[in-house]
């Protein structure tokens, strides 16, 4: 305001002066007399003082906007796939999965939020934009790629038979026809079922649920990516399961991102190849699986 109110007295001073040099012929010569008395007080008094407290208030708010261009990044996960993705005993979500992204997040500089959701349509949210962003043990493939970009592979993972302790008759997918077999509805577990085999699938909403019917007799068989198979097995040891050896699919694991979200494809990629450079993605996977 006192800025303004400075500016427009002496515009006021230098539009009098105008004035009466233009309405009087004869005083012309006192007009640029008293002009340099008035119009230089003015600008030598405001412009220094005030100039150099607005000019660098530009170009911070120019950086911040661009640290914050990703904004809050929205990220879908169905946490029920340990150890990728699970809810701990505090009821949070946690897992390889969220501790890459993690990782990944800070390396790239942005900031994000998990929501847990149903696997069956997360990829139809996605890109409906519900989120951001899915990580959640998500193999690359062809068909989730019309809907869907991914970013670089992040896991190696293929689909692996279980089977309960003593069983005989099953020992590879040519066991498997005619035979009831547990899976995670939609997964790639589901796919290969579906297409390589002749079994029986039998559908279940989670990993857990296939295998716990597996362990109470509900079906012959179940499928699952390989180290979540594992992982499910250790830490329920009184199902009584196996693994059996071999793996029957090679996939891989990518993050998927929203199609118009490129900028945000572009920082995940970036993010992840630091992580894998810095030595973290090491780190993170010898916390989890503790084998190469």
């Amino acid at each position: 305001m006192r800025k303004r109110t400075r500016l427009l007295t002496a515009a006021i001073v230098l539009a009098m002066f105008a004035a009466l040099g233009a309405g009087c012929g004869a005083p012309a010569t006192e007009a640029p007399a008293e002009a340099p008395t008035e119009a230089p007080t003015e600008v030598s008094e405001e412009e220094p003082t005030e100039a150099p407290t607005e000019e660098p208030t530009e170009p911070a708010a120019e950086d911040e906007g661009e640290a914050e261009g990703l904004g809050q990044v929205v990220i879908g996960t169905n946490a029920e796939y340990p150890p990728f993705e699970y809810v701990d005993e505090e009821g949070v979500i946690t897992g390889f999965d969220v501790d890459l992204m993690e990782a990944i997040a800070q390396e790239a500089g942005f900031e994000y939020e998990f929501v847990n959701t149903r696997w069956d349509g997360i990829f139809v949210a996605l890109a409906s934009g519900e989120f951001d962003a899915v990580i959640s043990a998500a193999t690359i493939t062809e068909e989730r790629e019309e809907m869907v970009d991914f970013s670089d592979p992040y896991f190696n993972a293929g689909q692996r038979i279980v089977v309960q302790a003593e069983e005989t008759e099953i020992e590879g997918p040519e066991d498997l026809a005619g035979k009831r077999v547990g899976v995670q509805l939609g997964t790639t577990g589901d796919i290969w079922l579906t297409d390589e085999t002749e079994a029986e699938v039998v559908r279940y909403d989670e990993n857990t649920l296939a295998f716990q019917a597996l362990a109470n007799g509900d079906v012959d068989a179940a499928v699952a990516d390989g180290p979540t198979a594992v992982d499910i097995l250790q830490a329920n040891p009184e199902m009584e399961l196996e693994v059996l050896p071999g793996s029957y699919t090679d996939e891989q694991y990518g993050i998927a991102v929203h199609p118009d979200r490129q900028d945000l494809l572009q920082a995940i990629n970036q993010g992840l190849a630091a992580v894998e450079e810095s030595g973290q993605y090491n780190e993170i996977y010898d916390q989890y699986f503790g084998v190469e």
